[in-house]
């Protein structure tokens, strides 16, 4: 179950806004995500659901099989 309290880190592709990647803040960001081909989004809170299209269920699945959580934004 995922803690209430997990922070994620949100990171927007540039050349297409909607796609991102979450890792969670305690979690080492993947060497895909660089400042070449990504741009900081800011921070979400699990239990807060503050970003449209952000599951934290699904997220917290993802991280513990990949190590970070690609979704689509809905309000990119």
């Amino acid at each position: 179950m995922q803690a209430p309290w997990a922070a994620y880190n949100v990171f927007r592709r540039k050349q297409q806004p909607a796609l991102c990647c979450a890792v969670r803040q305690d979690w080492p960001v993947p060497s895909f995500v660089n400042g070449e081909t990504w741009d900081f989004g800011g921070t979400v809170r699990a239990a807060e659901f503050t970003l449209a299209g952000f599951q934290p269920a699904a997220a917290s699945q993802a991280m513990r099989l990949t190590g970070y959580y690609l979704f689509h934004a809905l309000d990119a």
